[in-house]
């Protein structure tokens, strides 16, 4: 399991020499001697920069609440977030690892996913409240799950053995488990000193209230903007026509019109159920025949019926929201003419 509880030191190489046993990046180190903060650097980094986790350091981490995170995908594409719990929630194994758990959240599980792509991870706790301290760790991150931790509960701390044992949204649903390679001071001078208030938490909620969930007003956007404008609906576009045009029963029809005004109609439709016209202020009354004129006049109900059916599978093959294809297809059954 992660080769638990062994450390292993690593030379990093540098830009003057082939290797180097200065902690930091090519990049940064370039950057110290073009800048000329190459001494203030090398104290640094004697005076600051540990591969492991110092026993005030381990004090330190046992009294947080807050932890920023930040990690990448394979291709370097970067996220950041941060985790909160009771002070002591993250847990320095020893002082070469440390444990923090992963509580239900929105499900995106974004983190957590960068890290099955690229363990790297950069943690930064910072104390708010006293000290006005910050400690930055960096290091490979792995999943664990509780089972799999369970297993060594021995070498754990007895209060995560109770936190993987108890019952209801406080449980935490994994963990993540860090092989310390960089522990480093962020100076007091420019973290601000906060006072904490009571505030009630609610674990595990999805009451949008209590979440705020809009309080960017994210709802006031039109859903063309958010699928991501004229190039989402282009490929919404181009998916549907293929669909329409290798129906057979719909071919006949399809073949009077022509490949580009079939384009060009479908778009104009998608961009108008979907908000992608300044000037529109509400949907036509009667959606369903609007789609008609846009697809084939002639069309008879049946074929409306095959048309919407490649429009709702399009929709869920380009991950268009579930509840927003339910609302767009509810609104175009609505008027159907039974024969």
């Amino acid at each position: 399991m992660f080769g638990l509880f062994k450390t292993k030191p690593k030379p990093i190489e540098s830009t003057t020499a082939a290797i180097t046993l200065l902690p930091g990046s090519k990049g940064e180190h370039y950057l110290q001697e073009k800048y000329g903060t190459r001494q203030r650097a090398l104290r640094f980094y004697d005076k600051q920069v540990l591969n492991y986790l110092s026993p005030v350091m381990t004090e330190f981490i046992a009294a947080q609440e807050i932890l920023f995170i930040a990690t990448s995908d394979k291709h370097g594409d970067c996220d950041c977030s941060f985790r909160f719990g009771k002070p002591g929630f993250v847990r320095a194994l020893n002082e070469n690892y440390l444990v923090y758990p992963e509580y239900r959240g929105n499900g995106v599980l974004a983190s957590q996913g960068n890290i099955t792509e690229n363990p790297h991870i950069g943690m930064i706790f910072v104390d708010f409240f006293a000290s006005t301290v910050g400690l930055h760790v960096n290091g490979k991150a792995k999943i664990v799950e509780n089972e799999e931790l369970g297993k060594f509960q021995k070498k754990l701390p007895g209060d995560i053995m109770d936190e993987i044992k108890a019952e209801g949204k406080c449980r935490p649903e994994r963990w993540i488990m860090v092989e310390v390679e960089e522990a480093y001071i962020h100076c007091s001078k420019h973290i601000p000193l906060l006072k904490k208030v009571e505030k009630e938490i609610s674990w595990g909620t999805d009451d949008d209230g209590l979440k705020r969930s809009d309080f960017f007003a994210l709802n006031t956007i039109p859903l063309y903007q958010r699928l991501g404008g004229e190039q989402a609906i282009q490929a919404i576009t181009d998916c549907l026509t293929i669909k329409l045009l290798l129906d057979r029963k719909l071919k006949p029809l399809l073949d009077q019109v022509g490949l580009q005004t079939i384009l060009d109609r479908q778009k104009h439709f998608l961009k108008t159920v979907f908000g992608g016209f300044e000037s529109q202020s509400s949907l036509p009354e009667d959606l369903r025949e609007f789609y008609r004129q846009h697809t084939h006049s002639r069309l008879r109900e049946e074929q409306m019926d095959l048309v919407l059916g490649h429009l709702e599978s399009t929709l869920v093959e380009m991950d268009v929201p579930e509840h927003e294809i339910v609302k767009l297809m509810d609104a175009l059954s609505a008027t159907r003419h039974e024969q």
